[in-house]
C-alpha cells in the first residue's frame, strides 16, 4: 500500500495522485473500447426472438429497385394516334397497303408497298402516307385521285405491318432461352400484350424485373407482377417501335414459393409474392389447428449466407391484430407452428430435415439445411 513521505513536498504528492487518476480512466477507456470491438463480433445468436415494434420491417430487396417513375400512358407515339378514343396504327416504309378505289360502277383494289420515302404509288397519283392513319391515307389519296375521276371512293388497309417493330429477348415462349427476335407492331401495344404475341413467358421467367430500353437508350425495369397480379397500372407500359424488350431468367436461388408446416390446417408450399406478410399467409392456409402453441411460432429463414430463425407470437399477431409485429416473407422462408414448446431449435432441425430437405431439394442445395444447423 501507497504512504506518502512525510519529508516530501505536498504538492508533488497532489501532481502524483492526478496522474494516477488520469492513468485510471485512460485504461478503462480502452477496456470500453476494447468490450465494443469484441461484441461486434459475437456469433448471432441461434434466434431472434424480439421483433422490432414497427411495421412494416425493412427487408433485404429481392429485386432491384424500380425506377423512381416509368413514361406516363400515351395516347400517340410513332406507333399509333388516337383519334376520338380509338388507337389507329400509323403507316410506315415497308408496309404493304390494301386499296380499293371506287369509280362509278366500278372497283380497282390494288395491293402496293409504301416505299422508304414513304409514298405510294395510285392510278395516276403519287401520295405521301408515311405517318398517316389508313382513313387519313383514305383521304388523301381520294383527294388526289380527284383530279382525274369524278367522286372516286377510297378504302385502305394495312395489309402487312412492317414498319414499327420491336425487339423481345430473354425468357420467351416455351423455352427457357428462347429469344424471340422481332415482332411487328400493329397499333397501340402494351408490354403485356407483346409478350403475349411472342407466346408467353418462359417457366423461369422473372417477371419483376422486364426491362424495356427506348431506341433513345433510356431504360425502364417494369414489375410485370404487380401489373397482372395486383392490378398496378403505373406498370401498364405501352410500346413504341424500336424498344428493345427483355425478359431476364430467375437466378439460381430466387424462388418463388413459401411453406407453412406444423400444426396448421393446410400445411405444404403456398405461392410467394413480393409483399406476402405472415398474417397473409395464415388467412391463406386457413389458420392453425386446435393443438397449435401459436404463441411460440418460427419463420425458418433458409438463406446460405445468414440462415436465421426468427420467433414471433402468431396469437398477438392474428388473434390481437397487432400488425407491428408482422413480417414480411421472403422466397423459401419455413413458416412452423410446433405442438409444444421446443427448448432445442437445433435438435428439432435435425428431426425435421428429412420435410425441409423434400420441400427443398427442388429449389435450394443441402448446404442449406446444413447451414441452419450451425446457427
Amino acid at each position: 500500500m501507497f504512504r506518502p513521505n512525510p519529508s516530501e513536498d505536498p504538492r508533488n504528492t497532489a501532481c502524483r495522485g492526478f496522474q494516477r487518476r488520469r492513468a485510471l480512466v485512460t485504461f478503462g477507456m480502452i477496456l470500453a473500447a476494447l468490450a465494443l470491438v469484441s461484441c461486434g463480433r459475437m456469433a448471432p445468436p441461434s434466434a431472434t426472438a424480439v421483433n422490432p415494434e414497427t411495421f412494416p420491417q425493412p427487408i433485404a430487396p429481392i429485386t432491384p429497385p424500380l425506377p423512381s417513375e416509368l413514361p406516363p400512358s400515351v395516347t400517340e407515339n410513332q406507333t399509333f394516334v388516337t383519334i376520338e378514343g380509338v388507337p389507329q396504327y400509323r403507316i410506315g416504309p415497308g408496309d404493304l397497303l390494301e386499296i380499293f378505289v371506287t369509280k362509278g360502277p366500278t372497283q380497282d383494289r390494288t395491293q402496293t408497298p409504301v416505299r422508304a420515302n414513304g409514298r405510294i404509288s395510285i392510278s395516276f397519283a403519287e401520295v405521301q402516307v408515311d405517318g398517316l392513319t389508313a382513313d387519313h391515307a383514305a383521304q388523301e389519296i381520294t383527294r388526289q385521285l380527284s383530279v382525274y375521276f369524278r367522286k372516286p371512293v377510297v378504302e385502305v388497309q394495312v395489309k402487312e405491318y412492317n414498319s414499327k417493330k420491336v425487339s423481345v429477348l430473354g425468357a420467351i415462349g416455351a423455352t427457357p432461352r428462347g429469344g424471340i427476335g422481332a415482332i411487328p407492331l400493329t397499333g397501340r401495344t402494351t408490354l403485356l400484350e407483346l409478350i403475349a404475341k411472342a407466346g408467353g413467358l418462359a417457366p423461369n421467367a422473372s417477371l419483376e424485373r422486364v426491362r424495356v430500353t427506348r431506341a433513345s437508350g433510356k431504360a425502364y425495369t417494369v414489375n410485370m407482377f404487380r401489373y397482372i397480379q395486383e392490378g398496378d397500372l403505373s406498370q401498364e407500359f405501352i410500346l413504341d417501335t424500336g424498344d428493345v424488350v427483355f425478359v431476364p431468367e430467375r437466378v439460381p436461388g430466387e424462388e418463388r414459393r413459401v411453406f407453412l408446416l406444423g400444426e396448421v390446417k393446410n400445411p405444404g408450399p403456398v405461392p410467394f409474392f413480393p409483399t406476402l406478410t405472415v398474417a397473409q399467409l395464415m388467412a391463406q392456409a386457413g389458420g392453425w389447428t386446435d393443438a397449435a402453441l401459436f404463441e411460440d411460432a418460427r419463420i425458418i429463414r433458409p438463406d446460405p449466407k445468414n440462415p436465421e430463425i426468427i420467433a414471433l407470437d402468431l396469437g398477438r399477431l392474428v388473434l390481437d391484430g397487432d400488425r407491428r409485429i408482422d413480417q414480411f416473407l421472403m422466397p423459401n422462408d419455413i413458416v412452423y407452428i410446433p405442438r409444444t414448446r421446443i427448448a432445442n431449435w437445433n435438435a428439432f432441425l435435425a428431426q425435421i430435415r428429412p420435410t425441409l430437405e423434400f420441400f427443398s431439394l427442388p429449389f435450394q442445395p443441402l448446404f442449406t439445411i446444413r447451414a441452419l444447423q450451425t446457427k
